[in-house]
C-alpha cells in the first residue's frame, strides 16, 4: 500500500486487490425491520416518505483525501539550532553541529458502521397495496444519507466528547493549551480533553508549540472563558497567526454554524470597521473544495460566502462554547468558528465507503436479510499551528 495514490488506493479497495474489502461481514441485528413496524405497513398512508430532518453533509466532503498507506507520520518540532548562531568570525571554527527534533504521531484505525436488516416478510408484502413500495431501496438510501450525516457529527462534536472509537473531533484537533482546564461552571472542557494523537497538551513550553492550533478565547479567569460578540478584528488575529506561521491563502477555508453566519454576514453589510471591501468580490470565481462549491463574490447563501478571500462553509453541526459573564449569564452562545488550513489537515481514508449485503438465508440462518454501510479512517493533522478557531461568541 505504500506509495498509493487515493485513486489507486480506492481502486484496489473496490477491486479486490487489497483484500480489505472481503472482511467485512454482518453477524447482528439489533432491530430488524418486520411487519409488526405499521408505520411501513398502512393502506392509508400511502407510499411516499416526506423529509423532515436536516441530513446536510458537507463537513466530511471538505476535508482532503489520503489513502491509509501507514498508521505513524513525524512531525518537525524545532528547527536546528545551529542555523540561529551561523555567522563566525574570519576564519572561525564551524558551530556546534544540530539537527532538527522530529516527533513521531500515529493514529488508529476508526471505523463506522450503519446496519440495518429486513425480514423476508417486509421485504415480500412492502411491494404489495399496505407497503412503501421498493423498502430495500427506500432503508438502502436512507442509511446512506444517515451515515454520512453521523459522521459529519463526529467531525463536529465538541472538545469534551473524547472520539473513542468515533473519527476524531476538529474541536479537539483544533485546540490549545489555553483552553485546557476550562471546566468550571458553564463550560465542560477537563484536563486531557485535547489530548490527542498520544500528546499531553496540558502544557506547553518551549519546544512544545507545533501541538498547539491558534485558539481566541474570551478572557480566562480562572477555570472559565468570559463570553464576547463576533468583531472582524478576531477573524484577521487568527488568519494572521495562520500566515505567520506558513499558511497560504489559497489553503485556507473557513467552518461554522448557521447562527453565527448570520451575524458574520450582518457584521459586513453594516461597514463596521470600514470592512465592507472583505465582502465585496463578484469578480471572483467559486471555489470547489473537495466537491462543496462555494459561491462567488456577495452571494452568501447557507452554503458559504468569503471573507478576506477565503471560502466560509456553514454546517448544522457545528459546536457552541459553553459561557460564562455573558449578558444572560452562563449559557450557550453562537457556534464556534475554525479556520482550517487544508494543507496541513486530512482525512486518512482506509475503508472507502463501502455497501456490504449478506442476503444468502443459509449463511444469516434466519428469514432475514442483512446490510450495512462501512467507512474506516481517521482525521489527521500535520500542521497544528497553522489551525484556528475562534470560539466564546455570543449574540
Amino acid at each position: 500500500m505504500a506509495g498509493m495514490t487515493l485513486e489507486e488506493y480506492v481502486d484496489a479497495y473496490y477491486g479486490g486487490t487489497l483484500g480489505l474489502s472481503k472482511r467485512y461481514g454482518i453477524q447482528k441485528a439489533d432491530d430488524p425491520l418486520t411487519t409488526a413496524d405499521t408505520a411501513y405497513f398502512n393502506t392509508m398512508y400511502g407510499a411516499k416518505v416526506f423529509n423532515s430532518l436536516n441530513n446536510e453533509s458537507d463537513v466530511f466532503k471538505l476535508l482532503p483525501k489520503q489513502p491509509w498507506n501507514s498508521s505513524g507520520w513525524r512531525v518537525l518540532s524545532k528547527r536546528t539550532a545551529s542555523a540561529s548562531n551561523a555567522g563566525v568570525t574570519e576564519g572561525g571554527a564551524f558551530p556546534d553541529t544540530d539537527v532538527p527534533d522530529l516527533v513521531e504521531l500515529s493514529a488508529s484505525l476508526k471505523e463506522v458502521v450503519s446496519a440495518w436488516d429486513l425480514s423476508t416478510a417486509a421485504s415480500t408484502l412492502s411491494r404489495a397495496d399496505d407497503g412503501l413500495g421498493d423498502v430495500e431501496g427506500f432503508l438502502r438510501d436512507n442509511a446512506a444519507t444517515d451515515h454520512a450525516y453521523f459522521i459529519d457529527q463526529m467531525l463536529m462534536k465538541q472538545a469534551d466528547t473524547l472520539a473513542g472509537n468515533n473519527f476524531e473531533s476538529l474541536d479537539r484537533i483544533i485546540g490549545d493549551t489555553v483552553e485546557d482546564g476550562l471546566d468550571g461552571t458553564g463550560s465542560n472542557i477537563a484536563d486531557g480533553d485535547l489530548d490527542i494523537y498520544g500528546q499531553d497538551r496540558s502544557t506547553t513550553g518551549s519546544g512544545d508549540e507545533w501541538r498547539d492550533a491558534n485558539v481566541s478565547t474570551g478572557t480566562v479567569s480562572g477555570q472559565l472563558a468570559t463570553a464576547r460578540v463576533l468583531s472582524l478584528d478576531l477573524l484577521d488575529s487568527i488568519i494572521g497567526d495562520a500566515l505567520e506561521n506558513g499558511a497560504v491563502y489559497e489553503n485556507l477555508i473557513f467552518l461554522t454554524g448557521y447562527d453565527t453566519l448570520e451575524e458574520w454576514k450582518q457584521l459586513i453589510m453594516s461597514g463596521t470597521s470600514n470592512a465592507s471591501w472583505r465582502f465585496m468580490m463578484e469578480a471572483q470565481s467559486p471555489k470547489n473544495q473537495s466537491g462543496v462549491k462555494s459561491e462567488p463574490g456577495m452571494n452568501l447563501d447557507s452554503r458559504v460566502g468569503y471573507y478576506d478571500s477565503i471560502p466560509i462553509f456553514a454546517t448544522q453541526h457545528a459546536p457552541k462554547a459553553a459561557l460564562t459573564n455573558g449578558t444572560t449569564g452562563v449559557g450557550t452562545g453562537i457556534s464556534n468558528i475554525y479556520l482550517m488550513d487544508l494543507a496541513g489537515l486530512h482525512f486518512k481514508l482506509a475503508v472507502p465507503t463501502t455497501y456490504v449485503a449478506n442476503e444468502d438465508l443459509g449463511v444469516t440462518q434466519k428469514l432475514a436479510r442483512e446490510y450495512a454501510f462501512i467507512t474506516g479512517g481517521e482525521v489527521i493533522c500535520t500542521n497544528f499551528p497553522t489551525q484556528g478557531k475562534v470560539r466564546d461568541l455570543e449574540l
